[in-house]
C-alpha cells in the first residue's frame, strides 16, 4: 500500500455471525488491498485473520471460509446467472447433478429462480448483487464470511448486505468501502473500522 504500513483503527476487528460491519480505506487501492487481504490474495506483514477461531491466515482462497460480492456484482457478462453459478459451484470430483441440485437450492433460496438463464446486463442492479451472492454462496467450502465491497463509481451494496443477512443467521457480512458516507447506515457507529497508518517499529 505506497510503502506505507497499515493497520486497523480500533484494533483487532471482531464480527460476530449475524452480524455487519463496515471497514473504510481512504481509496480504492486501499479498499482492494484490505479486502485481497482477507480473501488470501495478498499477505499481510503482521497480524492474524481468524474465522470460527481458527486461523486462515497463510490458507490459500479456495481454503478460506470467506466470500465475495464485488462492487458492481462482478458476474461474468458473456455468461447467463446459471452459468456464473455453475463456475463457482464446480469442485473437483463433484457430480454434475449435484452441482445442479446445489445451484437449483440456491437459486431458491436468494429467490433468483426467474433470472438463471438472463445475462448480468439484463438484470437491474440489485439482481445483479443477489445473483453475486448466490454465486459466492454456491462455493465448495461454504463462507463464514462474506465480503461486500462499496466503490465510488459503483451502485450501492445495501441490496446484498441485507440479502446475505437473510439468507444465513450464521454469516458475517463485512462490508469495505472507500467512502464511509455511502455506506453510513449499514452499521451503527461502534461497528466501523477504518484503514490507518501504523507506526513502524
Amino acid at each position: 500500500m505506497h510503502g506505507v504500513r497499515r493497520g486497523l483503527s480500533p484494533d483487532p476487528l471482531t464480527l460476530a455471525p449475524g452480524h455487519a460491519a463496515v471497514v473504510v480505506a481512504a481509496d480504492s487501492v486501499e479498499a482492494d488491498a484490505f479486502a485481497d487481504l482477507l480473501l488470501g490474495l495478498e499477505m499481510p506483514v503482521g497480524g492474524r485473520i481468524c474465522v470460527g477461531g481458527e486461523e486462515i491466515t497463510m490458507r490459500l482462497p479456495a481454503e478460506r471460509e470467506v466470500g465475495l460480492v464485488p462492487a458492481g456484482a462482478g458476474l461474468l457478462p458473456h455468461l447467463t446467472v446459471e452459468q456464473n453459478l455453475t463456475l463457482a459451484a464446480r469442485g473437483d470430483n463433484l457430480a454434475p447433478s449435484f452441482v445442479h441440485g446445489r445451484i437449483t437450492f440456491m437459486a431458491r433460496r436468494m429467490d433468483i429462480q426467474g433470472f438463471l438463464r438472463s445475462r448480468p446486463h439484463e438484470l437491474a442492479h440489485d439482481e445483479r448483487l443477489y445473483a453475486a451472492l448466490a454465486r459466492a454462496l454456491c462455493r465448495h467450502t461454504p463462507p463464514k464470511v462474506m465480503v461486500v465491497e462499496d466503490r465510488t463509481g459503483y451502485g450501492p451494496c445495501h441490496a446484498a448486505v441485507s440479502a446475505a443477512l437473510r439468507a444465513d443467521p450464521g454469516l458475517a457480512v463485512l462490508v469495505v468501502t472507500d467512502d464511509r458516507t455511502r455506506v453510513a447506515s449499514l452499521a451503527s457507529p461502534s461497528r466501523f473500522w477504518e484503514v490507518a497508518h501504523v507506526a513502524q517499529p
